[in-house]
């Protein structure tokens, strides 16, 4: 890693820890490619040091990403300090530009089969439980800075825009839920209803959990049993501000809860 990379992976991680923001790089000091924006991430992750609970993925559907321009997914790490059960309470100050996104996330249950080859739909099906799921997502670019747009490689390197996560209880039967077309209804305090996706922006979450762990495994990071992934966003990021609470029914699914404090 050069030493404006490692510099910017050591201001990341400051950013993180503190809340705060840092400008976005200019063109020469930023990542020009996924292998540099993951060697980034990674040391960004090595500073921060807490323990890594699981992962979120973004932009994981063909639709998102040629809509927000992305050459492919955008994963990141959740730290266990950012890890919440069903009704959250989150500290404000430590999001820059906190976006709240209704998900379903997956927690492996067993180890997966050893070896370097794909991760596949057949290996999850008896290893995993379901989530309903809420991600909390932030930048640690300050808006408005640089000469130029944030890309795909600055949010990869960026922890994949990732902030926290609140997780519902577990589902163990969850084979026959029709993930593609249920139904979600979540609000901001007494807003109307946040737009969800569907059609050509949703996809199989057990496809997409498939395709991330392959990548991990093909950067050499072991997903272990324990770990959850949060499988992209089912509606449109929203901002939510301190003192404002989101609340979230997906499916027939008990209802979740994060306000920001």
């Amino acid at each position: 890693m050069n030493e404006s990379h490692e510099k910017l992976a050591m201001s990341l991680a400051n950013a993180w820890l503190s809340g705060g923001a840092i400008p976005l790089p200019a063109a020469e000091d930023a990542p020009v490619s996924r292998t540099e924006a993951y060697a980034i991430q990674d040391k960004m992750a090595e500073v921060i040091g807490g323990r890594v609970t699981g992962w979120k993925v973004g932009a994981a559907v063909k639709a998102v990403q040629f809509f927000e321009d992305h050459d492919g997914p955008l994963p990141g790490r959740v730290f266990e300090d950012r890890t919440f059960d069903v009704n959250a309470v989150v500290p404000a100050a430590l999001y820059n530009g906190a976006k709240v996104e209704c998900e379903f996330a997956f927690r492996l249950t067993e180890p997966l089969p050893q070896g370097t080859g794909p991760v596949t739909v057949a290996d999850l099906q008896a290893k995993m439980a379901f989530h309903p799921a809420i991600e909390l997502s932030a930048s640690r670019y300050a808006p408005g800075t640089g000469s130029r747009a944030a890309n795909t490689y600055d949010g990869i390197a960026d922890n994949g825009t990732g902030g926290a996560a609140v997780l519902g209880d577990a589902v163990d039967a969850w084979h026959d839920l029709p993930f593609e077309t249920m139904l979600i209804d979540a609000h901001i305090d007494d807003s109307p209803p946040i737009q969800v996706y569907s059609d050509t922006y949703r996809r199989n979450p057990v496809e997409i959990m498939a395709d991330t762990l392959s990548d991990l495994r093909q950067r050499g990071i072991n997903f272990e049993p324990g770990m959850f992934l949060l499988t992209g966003s089912l509606t449109l990021p929203t901002p939510i501000r301190k003192g404002q609470k989101l609340t979230v029914k997906s499916g027939d699914f008990p209802l979740l809860s994060l306000k920001m404090e």
